[in-house]
Order: C-alpha cells, then sequence, then structure tokens
C-alpha cells in the first residue's frame, strides 16, 4: 500500500449502519466495521475530552495494524490564551495517545481564530517543548497567518521542527449561492482561509470540507488525486479527511477521491462493500 490514508472525522455515525457499514453494526463494533472500509479517522472527540487509558488501548486493538489515528488535542490546550502554559498538560495528553503504539499518525492541534501571529514566540515556545518522535500538524484560522510574510515565517518554524502545516481546502462548501440551512451553518462555523498546499514535514494532513452535492466536490477531489499523486512520489506520507455538514456524505467522498487515486496508479486498496448497500457504491 502507498503512503496514503483516507478517513473520516467520525467511526460512530448510526446512519451508516446498512449503508456505509454493514447492516446490524452494533455501537461496540463501529470502530471494527470503519476499519475494515477506510484506513484513518480524526479523533475530533478528543478535542472535547481525553479517553481514559483502556479505550485508547480498545481502540488499537480494535483495528488492523495499517490503520491510524489522527487526534486532536484538547481545546483545553489549544483555545485557552497562550500555549506555554499547557506544556505539562499537553504531555499528559500525548502519552496518553501513546497507548494507540504503532497506530498513532500525525496528532494535529487546531488553534482558535484569535490565535494569531503575534502570539508566534508562544507558539515557538510550545514546539520546542514538543516530543519530536510524535508526529504533529498544526493547523491555523487566524488571517494574519496567511499574509505572505507570516506564512513564510510560520512555515520555517514548522519545518524547522518537522511539524506538519494542515491543509484545510474549504472551497467546496463555499461554492455558489445557497438558503440551505445547513449549508449556511457549516460555512459560519468553517474557517474562511485561502487555498494553500504549503508542505512542511515529510507527511501532509489534508481536511477537506466538502459540500453534500457531490458534482462539487468531485472535480475538487480528481485536483487533489493529482496533488497527492505528486506528494507520494515526492516520498510524502498524506493523511486525507473528507468532511461534509451532511454526514452520509463524508464516506462517498472518500470513495471518489481513493477512485480517483487509483485510477492514477496508485496502490489504495478499495474495500470489499458490506452487504446489503442502500446508497454508498463501494464502500
Amino acid at each position: 500500500m502507498s503512503n496514503i490514508y483516507l478517513g473520516c472525522a467520525i467511526w460512530g455515525y448510526r446512519p451508516w449502519v446498512g449503508q456505509f457499514l454493514p447492516a446490524g453494526t452494533s455501537n461496540g463494533d463501529m470502530l471494527k466495521a470503519y476499519a475494515e472500509r477506510l484506513t484513518t479517522v480524526e479523533i475530533n472527540a478528543t478535542f472535547y475530552a481525553v479517553p481514559d487509558q483502556p479505550t485508547v488501548a480498545r481502540w488499537a486493538s480494535d483495528t488492523p495494524s495499517n490503520f491510524r489515528f489522527c487526534p486532536k488535542v484538547p481545546r483545553a490546550i489549544s483555545h485557552s490564551g497562550n500555549l506555554t502554559q499547557q506544556i505539562a498538560a499537553t504531555k499528559a495528553f500525548v502519552a496518553q495517545m501513546q497507548f494507540l503504539g504503532a497506530k498513532l499518525g500525525p496528532i494535529f492541534l487546531q488553534l482558535g481564530p484569535s490565535y494569531s501571529p503575534a502570539q508566534f514566540g508562544d507558539l515557538q515556545t510550545w514546539l520546542a517543548a514538543w516530543d519530536r518522535s510524535v508526529p504533529l500538524a498544526v493547523e491555523v484560522r487566524h488571517r494574519g497567518w496567511f499574509a505572505p510574510q507570516a506564512a513564510q515565517r510560520l512555515n520555517g518554524l514548522l519545518a524547522e521542527h518537522g511539524v506538519g502545516r494542515v491543509l484545510v481546502d474549504v472551497r467546496p462548501i463555499n461554492t455558489g449561492t445557497t438558503s440551505d440551512q445547513v449549508i449556511l451553518d457549516a460555512r459560519r462555523k468553517k474557517p474562511t482561509v485561502p487555498y494553500h498546499v504549503d508542505v512542511t514535514a515529510p507527511f501532509v494532513l489534508l481536511r477537506f470540507m466538502g459540500h453534500p452535492d457531490l458534482a462539487i466536490d468531485r472535480p475538487l477531489l480528481e485536483q487533489w488525486a493529482d496533488t497527492i499523486v505528486a506528494m507520494l512520489n515526492d516520498g510524502l506520507t498524506v493523511y486525507g479527511f473528507m468532511h461534509c455538514p451532511v454526514e452520509e456524505r463524508s464516506p462517498e467522498m472518500c470513495e471518489i477521491l481513493a477512485q480517483a487515486l487509483v485510477a492514477r496508479g496508485v496502490a489504495y486498496p478499495l474495500p470489499t462493500p458490506p452487504a446489503p448497500i442502500q446508497q454508498l457504491s463501494l464502500f
């Protein structure tokens, strides 16, 4: 298998049962079933609460050897002012996530929209305390980070520490005009950041904010497939996460991207579909 992992932001979504997941899948078996379809998951739950050691160990035991978890740093760390005040809490969180063993992919720090380039020194100190044996990616949301000089400085800092810069693509969810409240709510919640492809580490973490209309997503996913192939050819490992305000569509976006990669010669495993399938064609 190439160094490409595809997944969603969650695994325990009940409406997937009988569609993306096999009919009759119990709550306790949802992670096992998910991991038979996809190869990574973004653990958004850790943003709100840190799971205990038995829970983390169970996640590891429920998934195959090629599966990777990418936990989000808790908001108590990322959204509580200066990061330097949270170094001890950060180390405790990392220690807990290491119970995933070899299945721990990049942890990612999602900074709040008010965390600006004025706090560069704070981020610099926090990164200096990070355990470099654990892959880390950083997502910035304040528009100031995207100004050329600030972006260059940030990218240099991340590269110095071997830290990835999260690539957030909000183009699909912001395409066109709409009165659909679901889409309007998603636009309000998602960051309004420019499209960019900045690589600062040996891996890339992509968060694709998809539109429920897959006709909007498809050409952008085809574009990403070309970009990912180039990244893989450069020796990078890529983690791609599909987000959609209509969660039923997220696995379908994984399918579209997986098919596009396979069509370009990437050895990504397309799993056998569960039965019966009601809506999805591959997953």
